[in-house]
């Protein structure tokens, strides 16, 4: 029998207004919410009887942004059980970044719902299954992709805390254009079909078509990393009319690119999280922003969100430490590994405004210390995105025998321009430490599937350019 749960928030709307549209798909066909709740109950059905899976089963499903899979996404909580997201092509299919999936106890991946093609089986692990709602890798952006245990309370908490800032409701259509197998575009999903309202699927990211979409008014929420922001902006720098929101999260999004956005009429909310908060810690909606770096607004509703230093013990008022965040919607670990004792430290170092409000400075990892001076490179990254002709730019520390690191930007830029000029720009707007002592330029930033800068790669890039391999 289907398992209606807390977070079955479609099965509630189709109750409430059957005829409403809940999905526009790729091809433009319209999905109401009484259609997709008969084909969640079909899907679990064929799934039970395909794959014979059980309440407590966790299963990995290759998933993308198609109607199929996100009927198979519903099917699959109806039966009880757990998906953990795939990308759909990726070595995390075989090998899990180098481990195998029978680690994680994930019995088999389903590839193809509608042929039921599956590949895959192992032993099951010890695993607390009775609240599971869904397993979501990590992107992988600073080491291996990680299982991230998300469970029903810590969704439900998470989405409920959403709409409170952002206010989303069923008049609301909300662009999908990211992956469905990170927790960004999952969100977009369970939002929506909180709120009753319609999720305007893109099958997968196109600059252009995203650009048409927003201009055309065919939505009125849009969530994109910040890469696909510039992309959308080089294909059609505005003006935009008549969108609520565009949140903007997933990696930093520096000032530049956020005022470029505004100057275009696009209504940004910088929105700080990760998967192991499912989603949203913080989210400055587009009066908040204000004119600092790194501000991503007041914590959500049930977010306890500190500073600490590097023995874990919270730092004065204003002062910079490593952001800590705990609450309802934060996961209780990963899979394969021993459950999480206290707060989830994130790894990113920050402070809290005079207002309240959060400032992300970065990763730890990513902090590059140079003569002795410690420099955070998303700081330099947006003075130098503020020149009229860089598009992007990525900062990282190269090994140098007499500086430790030395400071090095790799731009890609719409125009020739020179170290010189480029210098003399950064010396005018930052402190010594921080101005580039070397410059790289590429036509294209490596990036990750999820959409984000591969900083690792940039970082072998810029040594590979400097004569370091």
């Amino acid at each position: 029998m289907p398992r209606l749960t807390s977070t079955d928030w479609l099965a509630r709307s189709s109750a409430a207004f059957p005829k409403a549209v809940a999905l526009v798909c790729d091809d433009g066909r319209a999905v109401t919410y009484g259609e997709l709740d008969e084909l969640a109950g079909r899907s679990a059905a064929f799934l039970r009887r395909s794959f014979d899976l059980d309440p407590g089963d966790l299963v990995g499903l290759a998933v993308r942004p198609r109607l199929d899979m996100i009927v198979a996404l519903w099917g699959i909580g109806r039966l009880g059980a757990t998906p953990a997201v795939l990308a759909p092509v990726s070595p995390i299919l075989t090998t899990a970044a180098g481990r195998s999936l029978a680690t994680w106890g994930i019995e088999q991946v389903v590839t193809e719902v509608s042929t039921g093609e599956a590949v895959g089986s192992g032993p099951d692990v010890t695993r607390d299954v009775a609240d599971l709602h869904t397993v979501v890798f990590t992107s992988g952006t600073h080491g291996r992709p990680r299982p991230v245990q998300l469970t029903h309370g810590n969704v439900a908490s998470a989405i409920a805390a959403s709409r409170a800032r952002i206010g989303n409701d069923s008049t609301d259509r909300w662009l999908l254009a990211l992956p469905l197998f990170h927790v960004g575009g999952l969100s977009v999903l369970w939002r929506s079909a909180a709120a009753g309202g319609t999720v305007v699927i893109h099958g997968g990211f196109d600059a252009a078509r995203v650009a048409a979409t927003l201009r055309r008014g065919e939505v009125t929420i849009a969530s994109l990393v910040p890469t696909m922001l510039h992309r959308v902006l080089e294909v059609d720098p505005g003006p935009y009319r008549g969108l609520r929101a565009v949140l903007v999260g997933g990696a930093p999004a520096s000032r530049g690119l956020l005022e470029r956005a505004r100057g275009a009429g696009l209504p940004v909310a910088a929105t700080y999280g990760m998967t192991e908060t499912c989603s949203q810690v913080a989210t400055a909606v587009p009066d908040e922003l204000g004119d600092e770096e790194g501000v991503v607004g007041l914590p959500l509703d049930g977010m306890d969100v500190s500073i600490v230093d590097g023995g874990g013990h919270p730092v004065p008022n204003g002062a910079e430490g490593e952001i800590v965040v705990a609450g309802p919607a934060v996961s209780p670990g990963y899979l394969g590994e021993p459950p999480r004792e206290g707060p989830h430290r994130t790894g990113d170092l920050g402070r809290f405004d005079a207002s309240g409000r959060l400032v992300v400075l970065g990763r730890k990892d990513d902090v590059i210390i140079s003569g002795g001076e410690n420099v955070h490179p998303a700081a330099v990254e947006s003075v130098l995105e503020f020149h009229p002709v860089v598009r992007r730019a990525v900062v990282v520390g190269v090994p140098d025998d007499e500086w430790g690191e030395l400071v090095t930007a790799v731009l890609v830029v719409a125009e020739e321009v020179g170290p010189i000029e480029l210098g003399r720009w950064a010396r005018e707007r930052l402190a010594r430490q921080g101005v580039p002592r070397r410059w790289v330029f590429v036509d294209e930033l490596p990036m990750l599937a999820a959409g984000k800068v591969d900083r690792e790669a940039v970082a072998a890039l810029a040594r590979a350019a400097t004569g370091q391999v």
